[in-house]
């Protein structure tokens, strides 16, 4: 999604919750998200929630929990599209289309 779309303005950010792993460390929790990134061919940028728990996030974007969560933004950050569930490319597709505005 973010090479399909990034011509026309769509980002993609990921946020990794690998510190919440027991006995998790920063340094432990980038070498993951690093390797990761690398074998899947990931290129758009991951932040590491440094956060002990994930209650300050999950209550900024209004998550439901720890589920997978996938929220798309316009231009402006206003949210204009919310997926609380697994999804498949083309839905992940149509919100980008939304996102953007087509």
């Amino acid at each position: 999604m973010a090479n399909e779309f990034a011509s026309a303005g769509g980002r993609v950010i990921g946020i990794s919750q690998d510190l919440y792993v027991p006995n998790a460390t920063v340094a432990t929790a980038r070498e993951k998200v690093e390797r990761t990134m690398a074998d899947l061919g990931v290129r758009y940028p991951i932040l590491i929630l440094e956060d002990q728990t994930s209650d300050a996030l999950n209550e900024r974007l209004r998550l439901p929990g720890p589920v997978p969560c996938t929220i798309a933004l316009d231009a402006t950050g206003k949210e204009v599209d919310r997926e609380e569930q697994g999804a498949d490319l083309e839905r992940f597709r149509a919100m980008m289309r939304r996102a953007l505005g087509k």
